[in-house]
């Protein structure tokens, strides 16, 4: 919270300094995307549900309980894989930037980035452990926190 509010001050100066007062501020802008970038990926790494992410889910909330639980397996599963392939590379990358500084106010970009790498290893460790529950005899417990049948929903 404390994030969006700097990043919505500092939005507001870079506006009323650039228009009110004809002295555009660049640090502004940059500041305002890096902390949005840094808010918006620690959110959705450890603060938002499972459901509160964009999702399709036309079909899942269409079939048996069975069939989700079966559906969330696969997608969580490829998913792990998928995100700890490519996290080395993203790792290493990020490592690499250390070199290289932003524009205005000089940060090393290895710091800007370093939250791409955290979000990842995040969300495979929570990934990791719905797909824990998804194989445990309460699975069902499982299903609601990604918008699918609740215990009472199933027979």
């Amino acid at each position: 919270m404390l994030s969006l509010g700097t990043v919505f001050v500092l939005f507001i100066y870079g506006v009323a300094m650039r228009y009110l007062f004809n002295r555009p501020i660049s640090w502004v802008d940059e500041a305002v995307t890096v902390l949005m970038v840094w808010s918006v990926l620690w959110t959705a790494a450890l603060n938002l549900r499972w459901s509160e992410h964009i999702s399709f889910d036309v079909i899942f909330i269409n079939v048996s309980a069975r069939t989700q639980r079966l559906m969330l397996l696969v997608v969580c599963t490829l998913f792990v894989l998928l995100m700890l392939a490519a996290l080395p590379g993203m790792v290493d990358y990020t490592l690499f930037l250390w070199r290289e500084r932003t524009d205005m106010l000089g940060m090393r970009l290895d710091f800007v980035y370093a939250i791409f790498p955290f979000f990842f290893a995040v969300i495979v460790v929570r990934l990791l452990l719905s797909i824990w529950r998804l194989l445990g005899r309460k699975w069902q417990d499982e299903l609601p926190h990604w918008g699918g049948a609740s215990s009472a929903d199933l027979p």
